[in-house]
């Protein structure tokens, strides 16, 4: 007897923790796909004062790209991503790859600020911000930044 409900409590249980692992990449899109679009507005405005086409100032742009990093890079967002571990499916790192996007993103910004960017920060950033962009559904822009 002790068996039947142990197996039954395991049945009814599934089904909550499968629903949660199946609808986390469309949640997770939803919640940050406006501050990945803010990060690809202040790339193409940084972009753009690089080559003399805006004259917001490096640390404006800096701003920007902290508080909407500070948004995808969630604590409690990226904690419950580190949960998803336990699904039987593999579930990409969507918020963990659209921070790491933000996170090289702000480097290539303060670099710029403090003279001009590495190689090896633009390339990061070059790297990692396509893959964000797949997963919010949107098509990679082409900038200075990413040359």
């Amino acid at each position: 007897m002790r068996l039947g409900l142990a197996v039954l409590a395991l049945v009814l249980a599934a089904p909550a923790e499968a629903a949660n692992c199946r609808g986390y990449a469309q949640d997770v899109q939803a919640a940050i796909k406006t501050p990945v679009e803010t990060l690809r507005m202040v790339e193409r405005e940084a972009a753009d004062r690089l080559v003399g086409l805006d004259t917001r100032p490096y640390d404006y742009l800096l701003g920007q790209a902290r508080a909407a990093l500070a948004i995808i890079a969630d604590r409690l967002g990226l904690a419950e991503e580190d949960e998803l571990k336990r699904c039987r499916n593999y579930i990409p790192p969507v918020r963990r790859t659209c921070a790491a996007a933000g996170e090289a993103l702000v480097m290539v910004i303060a670099e710029q600020a403090s003279g001009i960017a590495s190689k090896a920060s633009k390339e990061a950033y070059a790297n990692a911000m396509p893959r964000s962009e797949r997963f919010m559904g949107l098509a990679p822009l082409k900038t200075v930044l990413r040359e």
